[in-house]
């Protein structure tokens, strides 16, 4: 038996799993607000602890980078050390991966109903090089570089901390709102669902669009982000619709930037908390068009395809993959 983690800034999700044939059987699985713990190892031992499964390994994606075995999240207070998870809950084989790291090792097992085709490209039959793009609580980045014979190497990256690049005005009006706040104003900062959050506050405190009274008082009870997908994908607030629209051109463009930066041949694929939730929106023709404005060479761009990754669990079943190959 494998042990796979999904560990969230919101929640953390653990599965046990076996592995035959290359597919995954689900034994038992729960979901935890990840705020409730002080940290994983107290998480797992929750899980474990009224049940007798033999777990031979583990693996936990996390969202942050994973220097040495030891990760300090960027959207979690834990601290998190292989070893110490491993003497703590007895599994002697444990991985901790980014999360995108995780998720990136699941693309290569999705199959044709597990995804949305955004953007069909011109396929090159699955070759090339694999980009992921996530937006969640943050806006996770990965790569799969494929090695041949239908093996990849996996890239983690935290490209989510890169600098936002506006490309009209009204971006650039965004910027300066949010570097008044944060002063460096990272991609993640836009295009995740704190992001979502801060594009709302700008176009409500500088009049761009207005809103219902319905839904700014639905919006100070309610969580913000569903709350502003929920309006804007219905058409009922202009506040709402507006912020989502930017939200998703702002993640059309780092899409498209993905595929400059590695010639992503190979597809471009959207997971996270997110887009399964707003696919109505990201269908539109919006995230399109801002994907393939690359200028000069967008041609690049137009050849690549964009599929959103339907299957929340995904990066829970990439952790499982992991798992199976410390076997």
């Amino acid at each position: 038996m494998i042990l796979a983690c999904d560990a969230g800034g919101t929640k953390t999700v653990l599965s046990v799993f076996s592995l035959k044939n290359k597919k995954l059987t689900e034994h038992k699985s729960e979901r935890y607000v990840s705020g409730d713990f002080e940290d994983l190892e107290d998480i797992i031992n929750a899980f474990l602890s009224d049940s007798d499964f033999k777990i031979e390994a583990g693996c936990a994606g996390v969202p942050g980078p994973v220097v040495n075995g030891k990760s300090a999240s960027t959207n979690l207070t834990w601290d998190m050390s292989e070893k110490r998870i491993a003497q703590k809950t007895g599994i002697e084989k444990f991985r901790l991966v980014n999360d995108l790291y995780a998720l990136a090792a699941a693309v290569p097992f999705l199959e044709s109903d597990d995804v949305l085709t955004v953007y069909p490209g011109k396929s090159s039959g699955g070759k090339g090089v694999k980009a992921i793009l996530a937006p969640g609580t943050g806006l996770g980045h990965g790569f799969l570089v494929p090695l041949g014979e239908e093996k990849y190497r996996i890239i983690p990256s935290e490209a989510g901390h890169a600098d936002f690049a506006p490309v009209d005005d009204l971006q650039i009006e965004l910027l300066k709102y949010m570097a008044a706040e944060y002063g460096r104003v990272s991609i993640e900062r836009v295009a995740s669902g704190l992001g979502l959050r801060s594009i709302f506050k700008f176009l409500h405190e500088t009049g761009a669009a207005k809103a219902t009274t319905e839904f700014l008082a639905e919006i100070k009870t309610e969580d913000p982000g569903a709350t502003i997908s929920k309006y804007a994908l219905s058409g009922k607030d202009e506040l709402a619709v507006m912020a989502l629209d930017l939200f998703t051109r702002i993640l059309g463009q780092q899409a498209g930037n993905l595929v400059l930066t590695t010639m992503a041949t190979g597809g471009v694929y959207l997971g996270g908390g997110i887009p399964p939730k707003i696919a109505k929106k990201i269908t539109d023709g919006a995230f399109v068009d801002a994907y393939l404005a690359k200028g000069r060479l967008s041609y690049i761009v137009e050849n690549t395809p964009v599929y959103l990754i339907k299957d929340s669990n995904a990066g829970l079943h990439g952790s499982a993959y992991i798992a199976a190959g410390l076997i």
